[in-house]
């Protein structure tokens, strides 16, 4: 027995045993293992089909939208769905096909080398349809309301017809083209970019149209109420001693007054106040314009700018002999009569204007008044200033050797 087992034979013949016994149970557990992690394909639903063709020339008028996907793998991480979307693709080509309907196979890329891929269905029918282009003029489509008292003009659109890409079926389906621009509440005028519309005939959106351009440049008016008043020209100060207004004329007899409705009906019967002029300093013709002042909640006037033409010549003197007194704001129970320096009553007096000698010329006694104001004044004796109007208003006036104050004696009838 010894004898065996020192022998070297023995030895060998135990090393080969225990070899083949170690060969058995890794194969058994390989086996074991193999047979204990196979699990069934991970199926994926909803998968976005992708089609590759000519889309200058063709338009997809069938084609099955989504597909399912069957992963089989060994791989832990994608058990749980968690391949990324943006790894994948599975699509069909036809770019090598023209119009009609094609059967063919659906492909896949991106996905790792230890999935195996499996798609249903494998094999899908895909429609191409002839894409068409007509012509069609841009109708600008006004939603909402502008502003309270405002107004929309007639709206421009730039471009004013374009292109529409449709499939050949649906050509004559193609009505209008609209260019929408939301009005609600607008008190400006609108511009913007706006995409663009293609509708059928029943007024709904066509689904699947290319328009070309894709947007249009719309630019709609938006006006306020407004009123067309004259001008009241603002002259301030006077002329230097010795020249006179000969003329004042402007470039427009009325300006535009836009604004709020109730702030317009008000100017309606008036006049709008113009820019002022300081006439302190000028002593020849001259042209001025000046920026038209806005007044409160005047929106806008037009024109901004005015222009003034200003001509100045040397004053001249002319004499009004016997013009009447006229006494205002007499009370009914009273009477009053207008004294001399002696106490004498005096009914009428002479009267020095100065102005552009032009304007003399055709100048009227009945053009002149001679006014004393005695409102509120009671019985008395009153030292009264005298107001001289004339009917040229800032371009004659009283000559400074005239009478300023009057004594008038008021007393009851």
């Amino acid at each position: 027995m010894d004898k065996w087992i020192n022998s070297h034979w023995f030895a060998r013949v135990v090393a080969l045993l225990l070899a083949v016994m170690l060969w058995t149970v890794v194969n058994l557990e390989g086996e074991s293992a193999t047979s204990t992690d196979s699990a069934p394909p991970l199926l994926i639903d909803s998968v976005v089909l992708h089609v590759k063709y000519d889309t200058d020339r063709f338009y997809v008028a069938k084609m099955p939208r989504t597909v399912q996907l069957a992963l089989e793998t060994n791989n832990p991480f994608y058990k749980h769905n968690l391949l990324p979307q943006d790894s994948r693709e599975v699509y069909v080509d036809l770019m090598d096909k023209g119009k009609g309907t094609h059967r063919v196979p659906v492909q896949h890329k991106g996905f790792p080398d230890d999935v195996r891929v499996g798609v249903i269905p494998n094999i899908v029918e895909v429609t191409l349809e002839e894409k068409k282009t007509v012509e069609r003029e841009v109708t600008v489509e006004l939603l909402g309301q502008v502003a309270p008292g405002y107004k929309a003009g007639e709206p421009l659109v730039k471009p004013f017809r374009v292109l529409v890409r449709v499939p050949e079926s649906q050509a004559d389906r193609v009505a209008a083209v609209k260019a929408p621009v939301d009005l609600e509440g607008a008190t400006s005028p609108i511009k913007t970019t706006v995409p663009l519309k293609v509708m059928d005939k029943s007024g709904n959106t066509l689904q699947g149209a290319e328009v070309i351009p894709l947007t249009a440049e719309v630019s709609v008016p938006v006006t306020s109420p407004y009123v067309q008043v004259p001008i009241k020209l603002n002259l301030t100060n006077e002329l230097p001693d010795g020249y006179s207004l000969a003329s004042v004329e402007t470039n427009v007899d009325e300006v535009t007054v836009y604004g709020p409705k109730e702030v317009i009906d008000a100017l309606k019967p008036e006049t709008y106040p113009g820019p002022e002029v300081d006439l302190s300093d000028i002593t020849s013709d001259r042209l001025i314009e000046r920026k038209m002042p806005v007044l409160e909640n005047i929106v806008k006037v037009e024109p901004d700018y005015l222009k003034i033409a200003l001509k100045v010549v040397p004053s001249a003197t002319k004499r009004m002999e016997k013009l009447p007194i006229r006494i205002s704001g007499l009370a009914e129970d009273m009477q009053a009569r207008v004294l001399s320096a002696d106490g004498q009553e005096m009914s009428t007096m002479d009267v020095d204007a100065v102005g552009a000698p032009s304007i003399l010329e055709t100048l009227r006694p009945e053009d002149v008044q001679v006014l004393v104001d005695v409102s509120n004044m009671p019985a008395g004796v009153y030292e009264v200033p005298v107001t001289y109007i004339f009917n040229q208003p800032d371009y004659v006036k009283p000559a400074k050797n005239v009478i300023t104050k009057v004594t008038v004696e008021i007393t009851k009838r």
